[in-house]
Formats: C-alpha cells, sequence, structure tokens
C-alpha cells in the first residue's frame, strides 16, 4: 500500500499534465485520455523505482538521473526520428522538446522525492566515480557496438513486422496524418545508429548502480531495461489511440521486440561488475 499510493500520486499528476496539455492543443477531455494518463503515468513511476530506490545521493543528483533515461527513451527519441521522418517543422519539433522538458522536470521531482533511496549512503561514490571504473576506451567500444546493434536491429525488427505495418507508410491518407516521410537508407542507418548510441548514454545513471556480471544480475539488469524500453517507448505508441489498431498493433510490437535486444545486449556489454566490499565489510562477512 505504501508504494501504491504513491504510484497512484504520480499516475494523476501525469493525468493532469495530459489534460492540460490537450486543453492547451485544442482537445477535450476525454474518459479515455484520463485512463490512458493515469496509466502512463503509474507505468514512468514503475519504471523509475528500481532506479530511485538505488540513487543514494543528493536531491539534484536523484532528479537528473531519472530525467536523462526518461526524457531521451519516451520523448526525445521519438522527436529526433519525427526530425529525420516527418515533414513536421523542425522549429515547432524544437518547441516541442523544451515544452514536454518541463512536465518531465516535474515528475522526476515528484519520483524523487515519493520513492527515497533504499540504502542512503551518506558517503556513497558519486555516479561518475562508479562509471570511471571502465576505461573510457572500453565504454567506448562497447557504446560503439551497442548502437551499431541498436540499428541493425532496429531495421530487422522492422522488417519482421512490416507486413503489418508497411501499408500504412503507402496510405495517402495516413501519411498525411501523422506527416509521414520516410527517409532514406543513408540517412536512416547513421540517424539509427547515433539513436542508439544516445540511448546507451541516457542508460548510464541505470549501469552505475545496476551491477553486477554474474549470471542472476546480468538477467535482472536485461529485464529492467527491457521493462525501461517497454514502459517509457513501445507504450508510447499503444496509446496513440487516434492512429489505426493495425499500426499501433504493428508498431507496439516491434517496439517490444526491440525493447528485449537491447536489455540483452545492454547487459551484456554495459553492465559494470559489482562494486567490491570495503575491507572491513569483507572482515565482517569472513566472519
Amino acid at each position: 500500500m505504501d508504494v501504491a499510493w504513491r504510484v497512484l500520486v504520480v499516475a494523476v499528476v501525469t493525468m493532469a499534465f495530459t489534460v492540460v496539455f490537450g486543453l492547451l492543443t485544442g482537445g477535450r477531455p476525454s474518459a479515455q485520455g484520463v485512463a490512458l494518463g493515469l496509466g502512463t503515468g503509474a507505468l514512468y513511476a514503475l519504471v523509475l523505482l528500481p532506479l530511485a530506490r538505488r540513487l543514494p545521493y543528493g536531491r539534484l543528483t536523484r532528479v537528473v538521473a531519472l530525467f536523462v533515461p526518461l526524457y531521451w527513451i519516451a520523448y526525445l527519441s521519438n522527436l529526433v526520428e519525427a526530425w529525420f521522418d516527418t515533414t513536421v517543422s523542425h522549429s515547432l519539433l524544437a518547441l516541442g522538446a523544451i515544452a514536454l522538458a518541463i512536465p518531465i522536470l516535474v515528475f522526476c521531482v515528484l519520483i524523487a522525492w515519493l520513492f527515497p533511496a533504499t540504502d542512503p549512503q551518506r558517503n556513497a561514490p558519486g555516479i561518475w566515480l562508479l562509471l570511471g571504473q571502465r576505461p573510457v576506451l572500453s565504454w567506448l567500444w562497447r557504446i560503439l557496438v551497442v548502437g551499431l546493434l541498436y540499428a541493425v536491429l532496429l531495421q530487422a525488427f522492422g522488417s519482421l513486422y512490416g507486413p503489418l505495418i508497411v501499408k500504412y507508410y503507402h496510405d495517402p491518407a495516413f501519411m498525411a496524418q501523422t506527416h509521414t516521410a520516410p527517409s532514406p537508407s543513408y540517412i536512416a542507418w547513421p540517424e539509427e545508429f547515433a539513436r542508439g548510441v544516445l540511448f546507451a548514454l541516457s542508460l548510464l545513471p541505470v549501469l552505475a548502480v545496476v551491477r553486477g556480471r554474474d549470471w542472476p544480475r546480468i538477467g535482472w539488469a536485461a529485464a529492467y531495461v527491457t521493462f525501461i524500453g517497454i514502459g517509457l517507448e513501445a507504450w508510447q505508441v499503444f496509446a496513440m489511440t487516434s492512429y489505426p489498431t493495425g499500426f499501433r498493433l504493428g508498431e507496439g510490437l516491434d517496439l517490444t521486440t526491440d525493447a528485449v535486444a537491447r536489455g540483452i545486449i545492454v547487459a551484456a556489454l554495459l553492465v559494470l561488475p559489482a562494486p567490491r566490499a570495503a575491507p572491513a565489510e569483507e572482515a565482517v562477512a569472513l566472519a
């Protein structure tokens, strides 16, 4: 119950922002919109809860560590894709990126407050110090490989689910509704590679505190990164009720399989070893 009411608070605040945003853009509140707002807020809280519980730092550090993955994965990465794959004006997309950052920041402040660290250590090593335990060159090649695999798998799964969604990208009415203008492959591949690199970088706060190279911990990390992808990215497509059901199903399944693959890749390549216990702690453990 203690967790439930905290999740509910985030859900209600998210729903309120959703209703206000709809009013500002000329929409009207609906029962479906309210339900989707509540569901989105609950997902945000549940996805970020494990991370928030593992951040034994000051409020500012905790908020930034929560903001980075939420903002990039749920919103900014989609706006970057829209920059290349739609006819929406770049100035409008940039304005949207700025406007969306405000409620996301509010959500992260709220989550950081409602879900304090399970083990608030006063002298816990900082996030950059934890990440610095792996050499820069090692981080570099690993993140580049993740970016490459991100692009390859995105294209592979896109082909797999192509029969479900390709007709929509050749439907003039749908393309006019979504302002879709698919970019050529010589732009799509570098764009997806760059998005994969930025996806990995957005997970650095997660990777700093979700650690361990044994199989149970790697499996847990893979599951958590998958949950992040489904909860923050795939859900956005399922929630687009103005789009055809077939399109939402195809794109949602595509993004879900992407999330599973990314979870495995990130866990295998980027998860850090578990932190070594201090000498005093080792002595107690051996006693």
